[in-house]
């Protein structure tokens, strides 16, 4: 039983690890390309999902977002051209 724990501990935490290294790349890539956008003069929209909330997001829902970004874009970081 302990053994189950600590195989359920660990495999959450892996989980929750890629969630939040995900959860930077996908804001750093987004933060790029609003920048690049503000260069042009273009407008930028606000984050609408900033701080915690984002971040819980991102973390527990990682699969999906990946798997979609993958489905769409052939890659898990959505390329600027979309996010424009």
């Amino acid at each position: 039983m302990k053994r189950l724990v600590y195989a359920v501990i660990i495999l959450a935490l892996i989980y929750a690890s890629v969630g939040l290294s995900l959860h930077f790349k996908w804001k750093s890539d987004w933060k790029a390309c609003q920048e690049l956008k503000a260069s042009k003069g273009e407008f930028v929209e606000p984050e609408v999902f900033a701080g915690r909330i984002g971040l819980v997001f991102d973390v527990s829902a990682w699969p999906m977002y990946t798997w979609a970004n993958i489905y769409h874009f052939g890659t898990p970081f959505p390329p600027c051209s979309v996010l424009e």
